[in-house]
């Protein structure tokens, strides 16, 4: 079946994207009561669930998530490429049922929306069988079950995952001679390597062990960071002036030395892919509308999960306002 056209693409995203709910809509929501805010969902027909209780949030999220799914796979005139943004889900998915099976628990949650069935993922793991993966994944996988004979550590979970997930984007995107996708792997690389640098770091482990876990790709060189061990967090700034983030990187780096919290860099790190995405969604002759509608849908999924989530335990709703501003500035 040959791939559909990138105009007749732009187009029909541009049709799908009316169905978004706008700021006003989710401000409503937020607003108003619970049932208020349920309403507002079922009116728009949000999830496809026409009898849906607040109850039902997830399933309305999940079914949400795999219709666009669906749609940006069934639209995109450069799946290789699309696919590297849906693949994110199943390497999410697979950090939490590793991350389970390691804790000995008998489920974990998983996100729909990626390329893989739950079904698939669950028995990869259970099995410990990962060929249907890209082989830099595959290897990663391969390599942590042999770690985690010899150590249980979950850490090195989301370290390898990581590791093998943009080993094969920054492959994919390089054979594709994709620019937009190079620069936004790229800076993840560079947020993901120092944020791997500064755990490792925090809990001790040797220096050396830095070389086999950092890839060695994006502005920040791999060297540079190992180099700077011993060094304070103000010191790192040094480090990342090649780094197409160098200012969000920087400004993490201020807000985790201020909070201790590495979660400061994780947002600077989400909110900067989110304008890069952004920076890119109206260039009509080009497949960035459709990661465009993908994050848009994305960012909407949390917004209504933070909403009811709040609304149904009786929390604060200044917590709703707070995170909506991160949400959508």
């Amino acid at each position: 079946m040959p791939q559909p056209s990138i105009p007749y693409a732009c187009a029909r995203v541009s049709a799908l994207s009316k169905g978004l709910l706008d700021q006003q809509t989710i401000k409503r929501m937020a607003d108003g009561s619970l049932d208020e805010a349920m309403r507002t969902l079922l009116d728009v027909r949000y999830g496809n669930l026409p009898d849906a209780t607040s109850a039902d949030c997830e399933r309305m999220i999940d079914n949400t998530r795999t219709q666009t799914a669906a749609e940006i796979r069934e639209l995109s005139p450069k799946p290789a490429i699309t696919d590297l943004f849906l693949l994110a889900t199943d390497i999410q998915n697979l950090k939490m049922l590793l991350k389970a099976r390691l804790l000995g628990m008998a489920d974990a949650q998983t996100e729909t929306g990626g390329l893989y069935s739950r079904e698939v993922l669950l028995h990869a793991v259970a099995e410990q069988d990962y060929r249907d993966f890209p082989d830099p994944i595959r290897e990663s996988l391969e390599r942590l079950e042999q770690k985690l004979k010899v150590e249980v550590e979950p850490q090195q979970v989301s370290i390898m995952l990581d590791r093998g997930y943009l080993q094969h984007a920054l492959a994919v995107a390089a054979r594709e001679k994709d620019e937009f996708a190079a620069m936004y792997f790229r800076a993840l690389c560079d947020f993901d390597n120092l944020i791997t640098f500064l755990r490792m770091r925090a809990t001790g482990a040797p220096r050396e062990d830095l070389k086999d876990v950092l890839l060695p790709v994006g502005g920040i060189r791999r060297e540079d960071l190992m180099n700077a061990y011993e060094l304070s967090e103000e010191a790192l700034n040094h480090v990342i002036h090649d780094s197409t983030a160098r200012d969000a990187i920087a400004t993490g780096l201020a807000e985790m030395q201020q909070t201790g919290n590495i979660g400061a860099l994780e947002r600077q790190r989400d909110d900067y892919l989110l304008s890069l995405v952004k920076a890119h969604k109206h260039e009509v002759l080009t497949i960035y509308p459709l990661l465009g509608y993908l994050f848009a849908r994305e960012r909407e999924a949390k917004a209504i999960r933070l909403i009811l989530t709040v609304k149904r335990n009786g929390l604060d709703d200044a917590v709703i306002q707070e995170r909506l501003c991160e949400l959508y500035g």
